[in-house]
């Protein structure tokens, strides 16, 4: 497969399609304008989303309020509007070729609204209810108003998503018990570039605060992002990326201030957004901290954290053509509690005092993103292309604190390069889908204790299709992937791990892998209000990096890693199936699924001991992941919402019925939304089980319940939003432990606590 070869194709094939005789004539098209305004007094609502559903056509109001699409497909259509918190329910319009539709909304304040995502669907913005995909999506009221420091916290209540964790700092989602390289983490689309998925101890440095809204997709979404994403995608969506669909002229932005009692929270984030002409220009920033946390029996130790956060870039988007440069720079540093109780310093005959040994972890993440392509083509065959290219340069340290003296453990370098070329089609009433090509370049390499793996660069090169044809009841989906990965790794470095254990590494060799993701799905709605879902997906994982080279102590996974460089890329059946509802009153739905995966990778635990630490060696044998979530919310009286959700997943090893790790137990929560005028007070109660199915060496959690009480103040005008949140967690101090952290023996969760925040958008 030949990189250039097919970047060349798609530039040919936008090049045909920006001047192919265009097709789609005013007789086969109509016009849909209108104005927005506020139920409550009337007033026109700047900056609000109005969103066509089917042709998946969005854009937003103007100063009056007033919006218009032009070149709408002739027939019925479904179209919405909101703004954040203030949303109006569907109206569906007739459009007839050559004339003018004109259709007004009114914008109340709610709790519950339809959720967009753009993260895993065939054009430019979809509602969940029709995404193929189960979706959920948290907007910018909904993260700033539970302000909590990492994504991981931010996503762990959420159905179907737990959080993994070597304390605060090094949270990370887990997606129907898939955790580390079978999730993957995006920023606008683009993978992340972090270790987080590597290690227990490493974190995402992405702060949920500054974001637009954060998409969870629940399930295999191979086919537009890779192979390591067969467990699901996180995708963190910024101000300046969320509105490029949409260009208003004038000024956006947001800011925000939070504080926290039981770490000592703080933080503060802001945006902005200039549109003059066909230039755009943005800007934000933002710093957070925490100190240790408190736990109903104590503080941990060493668990503090510090985040800071800019980005700049401008760009220019004109009727055709589009261009943007932009860099985002982030430093953080967190305490990784108890790791040193692993790093053997207790056996040194010159240690005084394990709790004079801190370790800290301090990390940088630079970014630089460029976008370029065309737009509103007007032919019958690509609506729009674009090519993305990013660069990521990112750097870890561990350091070690003694007596006062800062000494390095062991440092990261991890540099990677993506260029993604995408075609989207031009949509009819029948179809409507994207394909492109993805490459990445990776060059890994580390030094120090826990230098694992040699330096290794590695190669991914696919080709990807994704289509939806739209029978009126009856809806498909088909697509297709085809990715090769490849490592070129450097010789071992001879170290002392070596002659710890009764047995020698492997040794390294180049390795490549290829295989082809296939997906079909078919949407049926029973109704006007109700529609079943149904995906079947055969997907392939390449062996990650770690699960090929890495061996020696790794204090982050609570292992002695034993690499194999002879593993083969897993497969993975899944079936998936959804059951949805939604009226003005009740928006539910439930899903279930199985993954079978032929040569699961999983990390073996031995009775061999090494230190503190127990041997583990990489293996493969077959798995099987069978699980439900869901999540409803009913409108019981007035504006009073009473909202559920819950995840379940068994996950184990076909063979032996052996069950794998830190798989996460039920759990579930229930809440109540009870509004008066702008105040909404929300009690709300976060329920566990038992996790007594666990592996070997893997300890059992019991069953908690948590109980949090959130209030919020939200006042709207023509071109701002207020928000005044307080929230008190865990307000009767219990004392739980999540089963997927790493720590969980050591430390509990979070005590009492309550925090404080203000934000305010404008427009």
């Amino acid at each position: 497969m030949n990189l250039h070869h097919g970047l060349t194709g798609l530039a040919l094939a936008a090049i045909f399609t920006a001047t192919a005789p265009n097709l789609a004539t005013a007789q086969q098209t109509g016009t849909i304008r209108g104005e927005v305004k506020f139920t409550s007094h009337g007033g026109p609502v700047h900056g609000a989303v109005v969103l066509v559903v089917e042709p998946s056509l969005v854009t937003l109001t103007d100063e009056d309020g007033a919006f218009e699409f032009l070149g709408v497909p002739a027939g019925t259509h479904e179209i919405l509007s909101q703004r954040e918190h203030l949303s109006a329910g569907r109206k569906t319009v007739n459009v007839t070729a050559g004339e003018t539709v004109t259709i007004d909304f009114n914008l109340d304040l709610t709790t519950v609204h339809e959720e967009l995502t753009v993260t895993a669907t065939a054009g430019g913005q979809a509602t969940a209810f029709e995404a193929f995909n189960a979706i959920t999506t948290l907007d910018s009221f909904e993260l700033v108003g539970n302000p909590t420091p990492t994504l991981g916290e931010a996503l762990e209540n959420e159905p179907g998503v737990s959080k993994r964790s070597f304390g605060p700092g090094s949270s990370r989602p887990i997606i129907r018990g898939f955790d580390g390289d079978r999730v993957l983490i995006m920023e606008d689309g683009i993978r992340t570039g972090d270790l987080s998925g590597q290690s227990a101890d490493h974190g995402i440095t992405l702060d949920p605060n500054g974001l637009d809204r954060v998409e969870i997709v629940r399930g295999p979404a191979t086919l537009l992002y890779g192979s390591n994403a067969v467990g699901g995608v996180v995708n963190a969506i910024t101000p300046h990326d969320s509105y490029l669909d949409a260009l208003v002229q004038g000024t956006r932005g947001q800011a925000s201030i939070d504080f926290g009692s039981a770490a000592s929270q703080k933080g503060t984030n802001g945006s902005i957004r200039r549109t003059t002409g066909n230039m755009v220009f943005w800007l934000a920033g933002g710093t957070r901290g925490t100190d240790d946390y408190d736990t109903p029996i104590g503080t941990i130790e060493n668990s503090s954290t510090e985040l800071h956060t800019g980005r700049a870039g401008l760009g220019y988007f004109g009727d055709k053509f589009f261009a943007s440069a932009g860099m985002t720079a982030e430093n953080s540093m967190f305490g990784v509690p108890f790791a040193d109780a692993f790093h053997g310093h207790e056996e040194e005959e010159d240690h005084h005092d394990e709790e004079d040994i801190a370790i800290d972890l301090n990390s940088r993440r630079r970014v630089g993103r460029f976008d370029l392509g065309l737009r509103n083509l007007e032919n019958p065959l690509v609506d729009s292309v674009r090519v993305v290219a990013n660069v990521v340069d990112w750097h870890h340290d561990e350091i070690e604190t003694e007596e006062g003296n800062k000494f390095l453990g062991t440092a990261f370098d991890n540099r990677t390069y993506v260029v993604r070329a995408e075609a989207n089609q031009r949509q009819t009433g029948l179809l409507a889908g994207k394909f492109g090509v993805w490459a990445q370049v990776r060059d890994y390499a580390a030094v120090g204790e826990e230098a694992l793996a040699p330096a290794t660069d590695q190669r991914t090169v696919a080709l990807f299709a994704y289509e939806e044809l739209d029978f009126g009841r009856v809806r498909m989906q088909l697509g297709g992937r085809v990715e090769r990965n490849s490592y070129s790794v450097a010789a071992r470095e001879p170290g002392e791990a070596a002659e710890e254990v009764p047995f020698a590494p492997s040794g390294v060799r180049d390795r490549n892998f290829a295989g082809a993701s296939l997906s079909g799905g078919l949407q049926v709605g029973l109704g006007p209000d109700t529609a079943l879902v149904a995906n079947v997906t055969r997907s392939h994982r390449a062996p990650a990096l770690e699960e090929l080279y890495n061996f020696g102590p790794h204090v982050g996974n609570l292992l002695f890693e034993v690499g194999n460089p002879d593993l083969e890329r897993e497969a993975t059946v899944g079936v998936d199936l959804s059951l949805r509802h939604q009226t003005a009153t009740t928006k539910a739905s439930i899903n279930g699924y199985v993954y079978d995966i032929d040569n699961f990778v999983f990390a073996s635990v031995t009775d061999s001991v090494v230190g503190p630490l127990r041997v583990a060696e990489f293996l493969q044998a077959d798995g099987r992941f069978v699980g439900m979530d869901g999540e409803a919310s009913v409108l019981v009286e007035d504006r009073l919402w009473v909202n559920a959700g819950f995840g379940l997943v068994d996950a184990r090893l076909t063979a032996t019925d052996e069950a794998l790790p830190r798989i996460p137990p039920l759990k579930g929560r229930v809440s109540v939304d009870i509004p008066y005028q702008g105040l909404t007070i929300s009690p709300e109660v976060i329920l566990a089980a038992d996790q007594r199915r666990v592996s070997r060496d893997e300890t059992t959690t019991d069953g908690y319940s948590v109980f949090n009480l959130k209030a919020s103040y939200v006042w709207a005008g023509q071109h701002e939003s207020h928000m005044i949140t307080l929230s008190g967690y865990n307000l009767t101090n219990e004392l739980y432990r999540n089963h997927t952290s790493f720590i969980k023996d050591l430390a509990p969760e979070l005590g009492r606590g309550f925090r404080v925040g203000y934000s305010v958008r404008f427009f």
